[in-house]
C-alpha cells in the first residue's frame, strides 16, 4: 500500500508538471497574437472614448490623430461621446484666440466644458498645431479618465526654471505699446507666346487693440498690366490700378455697444475714381455680449458718412466732382453651433439728398448637418444696384468690356452656390496614410 501511494504521488506530480508546461507553452504561442492585436485600430479591441472634431480654424487633423491616440476619432457627431467645437477670432497682436468647447453626448450628456487660449502672431503653423494638441489633450483627459484607457494615461509637468519664475514676476514691458505692424508685397509674371501679364501689389497695416479701443490704418496698392497679341497681328494692352487708404477707430461702450469712425480714400482706374474720400461715424449694437463673438453674434450697425468724389472722366450725371452724404444700416447674424454654422448679412444704403440712389445687399452662407452623413452647404450674394454714380459718360470700348477695365452699368449683382455631400461607411476615422497625396496623375 505504501508503494502504491508513493507511485500515485509521483504520477500526480508528473501530471501537474505537464499541465504547467502546456499552460506556459500556450501563453508563449499567444504572445505574437497579442502583439498583432495592438497594431489594429483600437475600436476592434476595446471600446474607448469616441470624439468628433468640429474645427473652424487652422486644424491639422492628421497631426491630431497621430498625436492623440487614446481616443477613437469618428466621422459623425451621432456616433460620438464627445463633440469638440473649436472656433477662433483674431486678437489685437495679430494672433488668434481659440475657444474649445467640449460638448458631452450620450453617457457624458450635460458634462460640458470650455477652454479659451491664445496663440501669438509670430507662432509658426507647427507651434500652433502643437498648442492645439496640448490643450485638446488636457480637455480630453477629464473624459478619458472615466473610460477603460484611464490606467494607461499619465499626466506630466514641465517645472519652470528659476529664470522662468523670475521673468514671470517682472511686470510686462512693451516698447511698442500694443501697436502691431504688418508689411507685405507680392508680384507675379506670366509669359506665353501671345500673352504677357505682370502684377505688383503691396500693403502696410498698423493696428492697436485694447479692451477699450481698436485703432487701425491700412494702405493697399495693386497695379497690373497685360499684353495680348491677336492672330491678326493686332496688339492689345490693358492696365489697371487700385490704391486704398483705410482708417478705423472704435471705442467700446460696454458689453453690447460700440462707437466707431471709418475714414479713408481710394483711387481706382476701373471705377473711374481719381480720388474718393469718405468720413463716416457709426454706432454698433450686439444682442449678445462681445465676449461670445467667436460662437454667436447678432449685430446692428448704423453709419452716416460724408463722401467727396473726384472722377477721372465725366460721369453719366455730367459730374467731374461732387460731395454727398450717404447712410447705411446693416443687420448681421453669425453662429457656430454643433448643428453647423450660419452667417447672414443685410445692408441698405442711400444718399440723403436722393433716396432713389440706393443699394440693397443680401449675403449669407450656411453649413448644415441635416442627418447622419448628409451635409448641406449654401452661399449666396445679391445686390440691387441703384447708386452707380461714377460711371463714365463716354462708356466703354469692346476691349475695355472684355478685359474688365471699366465698371459697367448694371441693376443687380448675383452669385450663388449650393452643395450636398453624403458620407457613409466606417464610423471610425483614426488611420492616417499620406502616401501618394502628391501624385501628378490625381485628376
Amino acid at each position: 500500500r505504501l508503494g502504491d501511494l508513493l507511485r500515485s504521488r509521483r504520477r500526480g506530480a508528473l501530471l501537474r508538471r505537464a499541465l504547467l508546461f502546456v499552460i506556459l507553452t500556450g501563453f508563449a504561442g499567444a504572445a505574437p497574437v497579442a502583439a498583432v492585436a495592438q497594431d489594429e485600430p483600437l475600436a476592434r479591441t476595446v471600446e474607448i472614448l469616441r470624439v468628433f472634431l468640429d474645427c473652424h480654424g487652422p486644424c491639422d487633423f492628421d497631426y491630431f490623430r497621430r498625436e492623440i491616440t487614446y481616443v477613437n476619432w469618428v466621422r459623425d457627431r451621432q456616433d460620438a461621446d464627445l463633440h469638440l467645437l473649436l472656433t477662433t477670432r483674431g486678437t489685437g497682436g495679430g494672433g488668434q484666440e481659440y475657444t474649445l468647447k467640449l460638448i458631452g453626448l450620450r453617457a457624458f450628456a450635460g458634462s460640458d466644458d470650455e477652454f479659451v487660449f491664445n496663440s501669438r502672431q509670430s507662432d509658426s503653423f507647427d507651434e500652433i498645431r502643437a498648442l492645439l494638441v496640448q490643450r485638446i489633450g488636457l480637455g480630453l483627459a477629464r473624459f478619458a479618465a472615466r473610460g477603460p484607457m484611464a490606467g494607461r494615461l499619465r499626466l506630466t509637468f514641465d517645472a519652470p526654471t528659476a529664470a522662468d519664475s523670475a521673468a514671470a514676476q517682472q511686470p510686462p514691458r512693451d516698447p511698442w505699446n500694443l501697436w502691431v505692424f504688418t508689411l507685405s508685397a507680392s508680384g507675379h509674371l506670366q509669359l506665353e507666346s501671345q500673352v504677357r501679364s505682370a502684377n505688383l501689389s503691396g500693403s502696410f497695416r498698423a493696428r492697436r487693440v485694447t479692451e477699450t479701443w481698436k485703432l487701425s490704418a491700412t494702405i493697399r496698392g495693386n497695379r497690373s498690366t497685360t499684353r495680348f497679341e491677336l492672330d491678326s497681328g493686332e496688339v492689345v494692352h490693358s492696365k489697371r490700378s487700385d490704391y486704398t487708404l483705410s482708417l478705423l477707430g472704435v471705442r467700446s461702450l460696454g458689453e453690447h455697444w460700440s462707437f466707431g469712425v471709418n475714414a479713408g480714400g481710394r483711387r481706382s482706374s476701373r471705377d473711374n475714381y481719381d480720388l474718393l474720400v469718405r468720413f463716416a461715424p457709426g454706432l454698433e449694437y450686439d444682442v449678445f455680449p462681445y465676449r461670445e463673438s467667436s460662437r454667436r453674434e447678432v449685430l446692428f450697425v448704423y453709419e452716416i458718412g460724408l463722401i467727396h468724389a473726384k472722377y477721372a472722366e465725366e460721369t453719366i450725371f455730367s459730374k467731374f466732382r461732387e460731395t454727398r452724404v450717404n447712410q447705411a444700416l446693416t443687420a448681421a447674424v453669425e453662429a457656430v453651433q454643433p448643428w453647423g454654422s450660419v452667417e447672414a448679412r443685410v445692408t441698405g444704403s442711400s444718399y440723403l439728398d436722393n433716396w432713389s440712389q440706393n443699394r440693397l445687399i443680401l449675403e449669407g452662407g450656411m453649413h448644415l448637418r441635416v442627418v447622419r452623413g448628409l451635409d448641406l452647404n449654401f452661399n449666396a450674394f445679391y445686390a440691387r444696384v441703384r447708386d452707380q454714380l461714377s460711371l463714365a459718360k463716354a462708356g466703354a470700348t469692346d476691349d475695355e468690356v472684355l478685359l474688365q477695365l471699366k465698371q459697367l452699368k448694371t441693376s443687380y449683382e448675383f452669385f450663388g452656390s449650393i452643395g450636398l455631400s453624403f458620407t457613409f461607411g466606417s464610423k471610425f476615422n483614426n488611420v492616417v496614410n499620406p502616401r501618394f497625396n502628391s501624385s501628378v496623375f490625381d485628376f
